[in-house]
Parts: structure tokens; sequence; C-alpha cells
């Protein structure tokens, strides 16, 4: 499954929870919050994850720590 494909199904009317994942970023909290926000971005573009972090470091390193799922 694709993360567009996430998008497509649940639409753009939902909750992101984050707080670990933002806060346990490798390069502190302010930079999981952009991770966060490119990966947003990201799904609303219709970029798969892995090729838009090619271009946005703190992305990179989120999944480089966790993965994408």
């Amino acid at each position: 499954m694709t993360d567009y494909f996430k998008y497509e199904t649940l639409g753009k009317d939902i909750i992101i929870q984050a707080g670990g994942g933002v806060h346990g970023h490798p390069d502190g909290s302010l930079a999981g919050a952009r991770a966060l926000r490119e990966s947003v971005d990201a799904c609303m573009e219709g970029i798969e994850l892995k090729e838009y972090a090619k271009t946005h470091e703190e992305l990179w390193k989120a999944i480089e720590k966790w993965g994408v799922v």
C-alpha cells in the first residue's frame, strides 16, 4: 500500500496524533515537527515518502530511524 493510497482512501480530514515521534527525532523536536510537516506535504502532493525524503533532510533522518509503515 502506498502512502498516497492511504491519503486517497482516508482523505485529508484526518487527525495526526504525534508526540514521541516528533520529540524523538535524532535532531530534536523542531526537526521532528519539520519531518512531520514534510510527510504531510509529500502525501498531499502524491509523492512517495522515501522519494520526497531525498530532498528533505529532516524527513530522511526520521525514516532512517523509524522506517515507513
